[in-house]
């Protein structure tokens, strides 16, 4: 499929949209899930969160990008390893006393960079400049999480957690319009 016929086919982009969207609520519901359990057995970690979401989105991508990755299966374990790494990095760091405190935008961008890295590597063999989506990861996941930071933050007026709050919402939204538009315009390599 060639670059015009990808960008003429809104419907790439729209499946592409609502299956990240809906991965990404899929992957809040994990982290609550992953989180609860954890703390039953007794732990406190942030590592839940990278692998929920991670999880979630990579999930129901599945059901969107066969058209362009051999496995299903390693693009979701590149969304969950990548995304759960620097989470669980930054956990360990804590555990030995060299993490004084968790930055969530640290750990999603860096989450971002590793899963783009990752899932590159997956499109490489079928889309013609894929090492763009590597940049699109980095910045679809985090201008959500850098979005809540501030709105969690003293920084901005007291409504401000409702930035905080739009972009835990409206997150998948974001990543999924940024790494969308990424996908539809790396052209289908030809066959060799």
């Amino acid at each position: 499929m060639s670059t015009e016929t990808m960008r003429a086919q809104p419907s790439v982009f729209a499946r592409w949209l609502r299956a990240t969207t809906l991965g990404w609520l899929l992957g809040f519901v994990l982290v609550v899930i992953l989180a609860l359990a954890w703390n039953i057995i007794g732990g406190g970690a942030q590592f839940m969160v990278g692998l929920g979401m991670g999880a979630g989105v990579g999930y129901v991508q599945t059901r969107v990008v066969g058209e362009w990755v051999e496995s299903t299966r390693r693009w979701l374990l590149a969304s969950i390893i990548g995304m759960g790494v620097p989470f669980l990095m930054w956990d360990l760091g804590a555990l030995i006393g060299v993490g004084a405190f968790f930055s969530l935008p640290v750990c999603v961008i860096a989450g971002g960079l590793f899963v783009g890295i990752l899932q590159c590597s997956l499109l490489r063999p079928r889309l013609d400049r894929a090492s763009f989506w590597i940049p699109a990861c980095v910045v679809g996941w985090g201008l959500p999480a850098g979005a809540i930071a501030l709105g969690d933050s003293d920084l901005l007026p007291a409504p401000a957690f409702l930035l905080s709050l739009g972009a835990m919402l409206l997150g998948g939204v974001i990543l999924g319009a940024v790494t969308g538009k990424a996908l539809v315009w790396m052209p289908r390599r030809s066959a060799a």
